[in-house]
Parts: C-alpha cells; sequence; structure tokens
C-alpha cells in the first residue's frame, strides 16, 4: 500500500497529486522552537509500507524539513521512498566557479539519495531534457513541464510571441513555442552581480503581440523587469512572465506593476501559481 507524505511546503499540491491516484495523504507534524530549531514527526505508523514524500524546497528551513522527513521514515522502516522536491533549492550551485566553493546542488542530493529509493523533481536548473541523469553519483529523474506553461497561454491568448531573457534560456522558449505554436526569440543578457543584470537592446519582431517572457525561475524579477521594459518599447501589445518555479524572493507586487500577467506553476505555492501540475506529475512519480 501507498501513502502520500505532505511536507509543510507542498500540502496543496500533495493532496492533488494524491487524488489522481486515489492514495491517503499524511501530513508530517511540524513546529519550531523557541531557538528556530525545526520539529518534525510523521503521525502514522508506516513499518512496511511504500512512500512517496513531495516536499518542495524554497527555504532553508523547508530543505532541513525534507531530510528529517526522510530520515524519521527511514527509522520507521518503510518499504520504499519515492522522494519528490518540486523545486530543489540549490540547483543554480551546481558546478565549480572558483576554487574552494562547495558544490551545493551535489551536497543536497547526496544526503537526500542517502535516505531516498528514488528522487524526482521539476526542471532542475542544470538539467535541460525530461527523463533519468546521473549527477555526481545520484540518479535524478527531471519532469518537464515547460509544455503546460505552453498550453496555458496558448489558451487565453493568440499573435504570441515566446521570449526568453537570454542564450541560455531559449531552449525554454522554444519548449512552449512549440506547444503554442509560434514564434520564440531571446534577449543579450549580462549579469553584474547576483542581482543585477543588464539586457542588451535588441531589434525583435514584437509590435502588436502578446510576448511571454519564459523561464525557469524567477528569483528577484531583475531580468524579466528590464527585458518587459525593452518590449514595451518596441510596442509589444501585452507582455507577460511565466516560470515554473516562482521564487519571488523580492515578492510579485513589483512584477505586477510592470507586466500584464505573471504565470507560475506550483512546484512553489505562491498567489500566481495558475498552472498545476500535479496530474503530469502524478503519471510520472507512480508508473515508473
Amino acid at each position: 500500500m501507498t501513502f502520500v507524505i505532505s511536507g509543510s511546503a507542498s500540502k496543496s499540491l500533495a493532496t492533488e497529486i494524491a487524488s489522481f491516484e486515489k492514495v491517503q495523504v499524511i501530513e508530517v507534524e511540524t513546529k519550531k522552537f523557541p531557538d528556530n530549531e525545526i520539529y518534525v514527526r510523521i503521525p502514522r505508523k508506516l513499518s512496511g509500507k511504500d512512500c512517496v514524500v513531495i516536499q518542495s524546497t524554497p527555504s532553508n528551513d523547508s530543505l532541513l524539513e525534507l531530510f528529517f522527513i526522510l530520515d524519521a521514515l527511514r527509522d520507521e522502516k518503510v518499504s520504499s521512498i519515492v522522494t519528490f522536491v518540486p523545486y530543489l533549492r540549490y540547483s543554480r550551485q551546481d558546478k565549480q566557479f572558483l576554487a574552494g566553493e562547495a558544490i551545493s546542488a551535489k551536497t543536497v542530493l547526496r544526503i537526500i539519495d542517502e535516505l531516498s529509493d528514488k528522487i524526482f523533481t521539476v526542471n532542475c536548473h542544470f538539467l535541460d531534457e525530461e527523463g533519468m541523469f546521473n549527477y555526481h553519483g545520484v540518479e535524478l529523474w527531471n519532469i518537464d513541464v515547460f509544455p503546460l506553461l505552453g498550453e496555458y497561454f496558448k489558451r487565453k491568448f493568440t499573435d504570441i510571441v515566446v521570449i526568453a531573457p537570454d542564450k541560455g534560456s531559449v531552449k525554454y522558449a522554444k519548449k512552449a513555442a512549440g506547444v503554442i505554436g509560434c514564434e520564440f526569440d531571446y534577449l543579450e543578457k549580462k549579469r553584474i552581480s547576483c542581482e543585477e543584470v543588464e539586457i542588451k537592446p535588441k531589434k525583435m519582431n514584437v509590435s502588436d503581440k502578446n510576448v511571454v517572457i519564459l523561464d525557469d525561475i524567477i528569483s528577484s524579477g531583475g531580468t524579466i523587469i528590464n527585458a518587459a521594459e525593452i518590449l514595451k518599447q518596441q510596442r509589444a501589445k501585452k507582455v507577460m512572465a511565466g516560470c515554473v518555479h516562482g521564487v519571488f524572493s523580492k515578492g510579485i507586487d513589483h512584477l505586477l506593476s510592470t507586466l500584464d500577467e505573471v504565470v507560475a506553476t506550483n512546484t512553489i505555492e505562491t498567489p500566481v501559481s495558475k498552472v498545476s501540475i500535479a496530474e503530469y506529475a502524478a503519471k510520472k512519480l507512480f508508473k515508473l
């Protein structure tokens, strides 16, 4: 018998996924002590059961909670653990740029791997395709939901052009544009610091078009805002932004004041999580 184990960061998504497979959801009990240490308890005996743990990691606390959930389940001697991390924190630190840097993605995944039988995530930042990958000895299943974003915009708008905020993200724009059946392009971006970017002017065919800026992660939103301003100068009819992972480290009000619409999936639960990955993820988690 299989149970879905819901961490505190993915309660709605876990419930929705479980509903497609008609399995029971068990919500983990969590609390914080006065010194900010985290307490985790699995409120049911699960010895010999198969478990699917669903916990996104938008914060360090949610990542620690995931580690504690997995270790508690191992202590319970469950039969198997499939770990689904919709948003994998530290995935942007996947390689060493300067001597002595920690490869944080490797560290995180090795810990999860030690406590899991199989690991799934969604549009991992350092993976370009859907499927199973070996990353520093860890087998990781990557689920691609960019087509779901494409379907969302296709239902709502016509005369669409999909724009990537930089050349590195053009692969995402291409996937969504393939679903929509529209053109795609990219902007030229130069990163000045971890929070500051410069978008170089580039002439594109966006006049009187509904433009969708698409990326895997929107964090501070600075890149998206700069791109939107350039596109509006080129007479785009509407400028919208879509992403898989809505981190929104500076909130969303500044984005909504510049863009006509902001759309994210529910890998992280936000006020603009308008695209659900639940049905597609359920098929992957329970069929492999």
